[in-house]
């Protein structure tokens, strides 16, 4: 693979010095750029599989075009790259207003930094992937913005060991027709949602919902389909909030301290509910109806822990199966929800532990 190497001979550099663009077009597809230590203010377009990457190099972007936009068929990696990015304006019809943005195309995002400059209102999205494209994005850190990872019209991607700080109305959104794998993820501060998924396909193991004002997992208002197994979901208002005709496998959860409900379900979504663990909850499950003013007539058939909740189930029938003890977690003051009932809960406790001082550590700006 070819390289080129971007290099000046001081140790820092002034953005006005270089022309990543002009190097980007001049490379072959498969060329690795590196990209010199230093700040850099024009967006660019990469419309070839390459490789951007770098150390201690800042975009840091202030327009209603995206910093970096993707449009290639053949993978482009971004490696090591942090992006400050803002709306120069009030976004009009037409614009693009996202940090980075996938359009027709292939993207693998590695160790890179996405920081809002500023509210939601001037920094609408981080990374947006549409039309098709899959995007990979892994070990990389957010903070800000107001959508801050979405997927939409068919595109297709993976999220991994992410820390998703302070979204505005949703961290991670997955659209009509995108199929997503969350994984290892934190997801933290939201005023809204801290994953929502309309109409698309979720597949969620093993992530740290924590403290968001609304609901962990949106699964609504468009029927979705998929999988949300082995999370840690606690202090947000809803655990997980199921609507329209989902169906959905819901399993080895733990769901604590919601200030609404652990878990809130429609009366036409169909659910595989089972194995969780729901405990000391404002409410445990909560049935609502799609019509109005309709008494909701809602079962949870599978073998799940409910405990602790000041209103233990509210417009819901449950199994036989439910057990109703005290699962004794091992030290969930410092994360760790390990139980001795067999089989209940997380199937990894010490790794959603380790999540979990990841999460402090970053409140504390490690």
């Amino acid at each position: 693979m070819k390289t080129i190497l971007l290099a000046l001979l001081c140790a820092t550099t002034s953005y006005a010095a270089f022309d990543i663009q002009e190097a980007i077009d001049d490379a072959k597809s498969g060329s690795v750029i590196t990209v010199p230590k230093g700040t850099y203010r024009k967006s660019i377009f990469i419309k070839k599989g390459i490789t951007l990457q770098g150390e201690g190099v800042i975009f840091k972007v202030e327009s209603n075009q995206p910093a970096i936009l993707i449009d290639s068929y053949k993978t482009v990696f971004i490696k090591g790259i942090t992006i400050q990015w803002k709306t120069e304006s009030k976004p009009q019809k037409g614009d693009t207003p996202y940090a980075l943005f996938v359009r027709n195309g292939e993207a693998e995002l590695n160790g890179c930094t996405f920081e809002a400059l500023g509210n939601g209102t001037v920094a609408p999205g981080a990374v947006s992937a549409q039309d098709k494209s899959e995007v990979a994005i892994s070990n990389c850190r957010f903070d800000g913005f107001e959508y801050t990872v979405q997927y939409w019209n068919g595109a297709e991607g993976e999220v991994r060991d992410c820390i998703l700080l302070n979204p505005g109305h949703c961290g991670i959104t997955i659209g009509s027709g995108s199929s997503v794998e969350l994984t290892g993820n934190i997801i933290t501060g939201s005023r809204y949602h801290a994953v929502r998924c309309t109409g698309g396909e979720i597949e969620a193991h093993s992530n740290l919902i924590i403290r968001n004002k609304n609901r962990g997992f949106y699964i609504g208002s468009r029927s979705a389909i998929g999988e949300i197994s082995n999370n840690l979901i606690v202090d947000n208002a809803t655990g997980i909030n199921v609507f329209a005709n989902s169906k959905l496998e819901i399993g080895n959860n733990v769901i604590a301290r919601s200030s609404y409900a652990g878990l809130a379900i429609i009366d036409t979504a169909k659910l595989d509910i089972e194995d969780n663990i729901i405990v000391e909850n404002e409410k445990g499950i909560v049935g609502f109806s799609a019509e109005k003013g309709k008494t909701p007539s809602v079962s949870v058939d599978g073998k799940n822990v409910v405990f602790g909740n000041k209103t233990e189930v509210e417009n819901i029938d449950l199994t036989s199966k439910t057990i109703k003890k005290d699962p004794r977690f091992s030290d969930d003051d410092s994360g760790l929800y390990k139980t001795s009932l067999s089989g209940m809960g997380l199937e990894d406790p010490a790794a959603l532990k380790k999540l979990w001082i990841k999460w402090q550590a970053a409140l504390d700006g490690k």
